[in-house]
Parts: structure tokens; sequence; C-alpha cells
């Protein structure tokens, strides 16, 4: 059964068009940095994570911070009420 990080990490993958990347992704993935996801991939990232997980995030807190890591992401959408683990 995967975990809602691994379907975090699929969405990205997905998002991207990457399927290459699905071993590359770690918790310590930089969404901006070693992604390189640009603003059409993000608003439609956050919309599948919208979807997958039936929350809704406040994209007027989302801050950089949220975007240097899978797992600050996902501790974000924590609080969208995405259980991470």
């Amino acid at each position: 059964m995967a975990t809602n990080l691994d379907r975090i990490r699929d969405l990205l993958v997905r998002v991207l068009e990457a399927p290459d990347l699905a071993a590359d992704v770690t918790e310590e993935t930089d969404l901006l940095n070693d992604l390189g996801i640009d603003s059409l991939h993000m608003i439609t990232f956050l919309l599948s994570v919208e979807e997958e997980f039936d929350v809704e995030i406040d994209f007027e807190s989302l801050e950089p911070e949220h975007l240097r890591s899978v797992l600050a992401f996902c501790e974000f959408a924590l609080r969208a009420g995405v259980n991470v683990t």
C-alpha cells in the first residue's frame, strides 16, 4: 500500500510528465531547484493534491520554504488535512 508521501511523489512525476524521476524524488527533493517545477506545473500539482486527497489548500499561505523539500510540502499539506504517513 502506497503511503501518502508516495502518492505526493507520484503526483509530482505525473504532473512533470517525467516517469524517470520517480526513483530520484525523495523527502529531501527541492521542488523548485531539483525538479525545476514552473508556475504552470505548480498549479497543476496543487490542484492534483487537492483532488487526490480531497482537501483544500490555502494557496495564499503557501510560501517558498514549503517547496524546499517534498517533506516540507507534505507538512504544509498536512495542515490542509493530508495525512502524509
